[in-house]
This record gives C-alpha cells, sequence and structure tokens, in this order.
C-alpha cells in the first residue's frame, strides 16, 4: 500500500490507483521499498521512496530508488514525478556477532569479567552472548558496540 495515495483519488480511477498498490507491493515483498506520496500539485507528484533492511542484504542506491519509482508511477500517470530517496543505512551495531566480539575483546584486552562489572550485566549473560550460547538482541548488540569501540 503506497502511504499517502488517497491524495490520488481525485485524478486516478480506482483501477488505476489499485494498479499503482499492486506494482508497489511487489516491490515492498521483494526488496523492502516503501512509497509514500508527500504532495501532488498541478501536474507534479512527489514520492518519498524509501528502503528498509531486507533479508537479501542488497540495497538500492538513490540512482535505483528513483528509477524504480519512475517505472511505478509513469506507467499510470501522466505526472512529472519528483522522487525523495532514502537509501538504507545499516545500523553500524549490525557488524556484532561472536567473531566481532572475540577480536575486538582480544584487541582491547578486555575480559568478560570487567564487561560484567563495568556494564552491571551478570557474568553469565555477558559469557552466553560472547560465547554464541544466547543470541543477542538489538540492544544488547549495541551496548557491546559502543563498549568495545571506545
Amino acid at each position: 500500500m503506497i502511504t499517502g495515495i488517497e491524495k490520488l483519488n481525485t485524478v486516478l480511477s480506482s483501477e488505476q490507483i489499485d494498479q499503482l498498490n499492486k506494482a508497489a507491493d511487489r516491490h515492498t515483498t521483494q526488496s523492502n521499498i516503501s512509497f509514500t506520496l508527500l504532495a501532488i500539485e498541478d501536474n507534479l507528484i512527489e514520492i518519498e521512496t524509501a528502503q528498509g533492511e531486507n533479508k537479501s542484504g542488497k540495497y538500492a542506491t538513490e540512482a535505483t530508488l528513483i528509477k524504480r519509482t519512475q517505472e511505478v508511477f509513469s506507467k499510470i500517470t501522466e505526472f512529472q514525478i519528483k522522487v525523495h530517496p532514502l537509501t538504507y543505512l545499516p545500523s553500524p551495531t549490525s557488524v556484532v556477532n561472536t567473531a566481532w566480539l572475540e577480536r575486538k575483546m582480544l584487541e582491547k584486552g578486555v575480559r568478560i569479567k570487567q564487561i560484567a562489572f563495568e556494564t552491571g550485566i551478570d557474568r553469565e549473560s555477558v559469557s552466553d552472548w560472547v560465547t554464541g550460547k544466547r543470541s543477542m538482541s538489538q540492544i544488547v548488540k549495541a551496548m557491546f558496540y559502543f563498549y568495545l569501540s571506545k
């Protein structure tokens, strides 16, 4: 579903709006690309196109997001299209995994006991995260990232 698509109700038929939504849905399903209709003035449509995190780890450039938006909307409308692309920026904490933890702890000369003492987290939980026995939430990854990146 295109956010703000109701702004086109006065200039497009319900069939055309359905076609737009179906085309947009394919991009959302395959690449986690979303479209938001920002404004419609005279013969111009402004659209924000954003890509979120996806399973493949492959992300579109600004040029690709603009191209995809043009493809979706130019087939249905004759409006000029101004695209505001928002590329996906992975969190810096996405690098945190057990191998990264081991490497950083070795580089910094930090032990599990020290992390537990300085963070106030019980030693067993820290050990389980460092060894991979327990999966890390995003908050835990952020804690390790900023703790070991200082």
